[in-house]
Formats: C-alpha cells, sequence, structure tokens
C-alpha cells in the first residue's frame, strides 16, 4: 500500500505522540522520550534509582562509622584521664603513709604516671622534690643504742625519690627540680640528669654523683665533702662558697662554672682562670686579690 504524505519517517518524527528512545550511562539506563516542541524528558530506570539510593545508604553508613569511632576514641580518651587523675590522687595518699613499704609504692606510682602522661609529669617531680627536701632532713639511719657513729645515708623512700626524679624524662620538666637545702648525704646520684636543679645549701657529703649532669645547677653553699663527682658535668654550674674538700673531681667539667670562694680539694687540678688562696684555701678568681676571698666561707 503507497505510503500517504506526511506518514512517512519525517512524519512520525514530527507525531505528537511521545517516541520512547532508551539509552544506557554509566550508572544505568535513562528512559529518553522527546516532547512535540523537541525537549528531551530523562527518567532513572528502577535499577539506577536503587543503585544511587544504595550508594546514598553506604556513604551514610559510613559516616555513622565514623562518628560512632570519634566518640569511641572521645570516651576510651576520658575514661584513661580518669583513671590516671585516680592513680595520682591514690599515690600522692601514700607519700604521707607510715608504712615504709607503702611510701615507695607510691613513688613507684608516681613515676608511672609520670611517664604515662606529660600532663602529669611537672606536678609529680614537684611533689617529689618537696618529699625529698622535707623526708631528708629526718636522721637515718636510726641513732646506734651503742653510741656508735653511722655513715649517713638516705631512707629508703628518700633514695627512691631521688632514683626518680634524677632519671625523669628531663624534656618534659617546665621548671628547674627544686632540692635547695635538702640532706643527701651519701645518696647515689650516679648519671642522675640534675642540669639546672636547684642545689643550693644542700649536704652532699660522700655522695656519689659520677656521670651527673649537673651543668647549670646551683649549688651555691651546697656541701660536697667527700662527694665522688667523677665524670660529672658542672659546666655553667654556680659553686660558689661549695665545700669540695676531699672530694673526687677527676675528669669532672667545671667550664664556666662560678667557684669564688669554693673550698677545694688540696691535691685537686685547679680549673683554668682560678688559683687557690693560700690562707683559706678557697678559690679565687686568677685576676682576684686576696680580700675577696677572705669574705667567703664555705658553707657547714
Amino acid at each position: 500500500m503507497p505510503e500517504l504524505p506526511g506518514k512517512g519517517l519525517r512524519g512520525r518524527a514530527c507525531s505528537p505522540n511521545v517516541v520512547p528512545v532508551r539509552k544506557r550511562w554509566a550508572g544505568g539506563q535513562l528512559d529518553v522520550r522527546r516532547t512535540p516542541d523537541g525537549v528531551a524528558a530523562a527518567g532513572l530506570t528502577a535499577a539506577a534509582r536503587d543503585a544511587a539510593r544504595g550508594r546514598l545508604l553506604a556513604l551514610a553508613a559510613g559516616l555513622l562509622a565514623a562518628s560512632g569511632l570519634v566518640i569511641t576514641a572521645r570516651n576510651r580518651a576520658r575514661s584513661r584521664a580518669g583513671q590516671l587523675a585516680d592513680r595520682y590522687a591514690l599515690a600522692l595518699a601514700q607519700l604521707s603513709a607510715d608504712e615504709l613499704n607503702v611510701r615507695i609504692g607510691g613513688i613507684r606510682a608516681l613515676e608511672r604516671v609520670a611517664r604515662d602522661s606529660p600532663g602529669h609529669h611537672p606536678a609529680v617531680m614537684e611533689m617529689l622534690a618537696a618529699f625529698i627536701r622535707e623526708r631528708s632532713r629526718q636522721p637515718w639511719p636510726p641513732p646506734d643504742p651503742g653510741g656508735q657513729a653511722r655513715q649517713r645515708s638516705p631512707q629508703p623512700d628518700v633514695q627512691a625519690a631521688i632514683a626518680v626524679v634524677g632519671h625523669r624524662l628531663a624534656g618534659r620538666d617546665l621548671e628547674p627540680i627544686d632540692l635547695a637545702g635538702a640532706d643527701l648525704a651519701g645518696a647515689d646520684l650516679t648519671g642522675a640528669v640534675l642540669a639546672g636543679a636547684v642545689l643550693a645549701r644542700a649536704d652532699l657529703l660522700a655522695a656519689t654523683l659520677v656521670r651527673a649532669d649537673l651543668s647549670g645547677a646551683d649549688l651555691g653553699g651546697a656541701r660536697l665533702t667527700g662527694a665522688n663527682l667523677d665524670s660529672a658535668d658542672l659546666t655553667g654550674a654556680d659553686l660558689a662558697d661549695a665545700d669540695l674538700a676531699d672530694a673526687d673531681l677527676a675528669s669532672a667539667v667545671f667550664t664556666r662554672a662560678e667557684l669564688t670562694g669554693a673550698l677545694w680539694p688540696a691535691d685537686g687540678p685547679i680549673p683554668a682562670g682560678w688559683r687557690r688562696h693560700t690562707g683559706s684555701g678557697q678559690l679565687i678568681a686568677a685576676s682576684t686579690g686576696a680580700v675577696r676571698a677572705e669574705a667567703h666561707r664555705p658553707y657547714r
């Protein structure tokens, strides 16, 4: 049958009926329909819509999981902070206990708190330094009933605190260690890090300070009689009026140290730039006269 005019391909293209044409895309399939005015209308197929919903749901699930992890991490941090605070409070209480072993246990607990929490480190060291200053003044060892003299040494809990302070993580310090006036006679401070520490007027009689870092420390008026300072670093330390009689100063470093009025070992090598006053035995600067030297007296 012959094709009617206007009913061919061109005629069908201009038909008012919408002609559906399917096109594929990366996420699914589009239904494309052309309206009589030439505007294309497109819609997602059910499969494409389901895929989009799936991706949105997966994204939402991922966000929920991430927020859950953040909340869990925050809760753990709060729990850990609370545990550290409890450990710190308990350890402080142990420092004032009557039993020696309990006090030592508190000192060890404080050491762990300071290592686990940089924020607690300064407070722990300040507390231990105060403990050393106060407890070290109590006589130890106890007097011998027979009246015989005993070699002085720190109480075991004081020595434990000294060990913690001397081997702390010094990089976390906010203030110098303050041991001014402490009685550390006979203390073992081998390898201790006491750079910048305040040890003015401290009693370090016969203390062991081998390889100790005392750079920049304040040892003004300190009693170091008979102390072992072999290989100790006293760079820039203040030893004015300190008593170093009979101290072992082998390989000790005194670069830029303040030694005015220090009572020096009779047979010890004198650092460059200093000389021993013939009358008092104290050190004076090589260019200083005797009058100034006589004005200084070592701490007793």
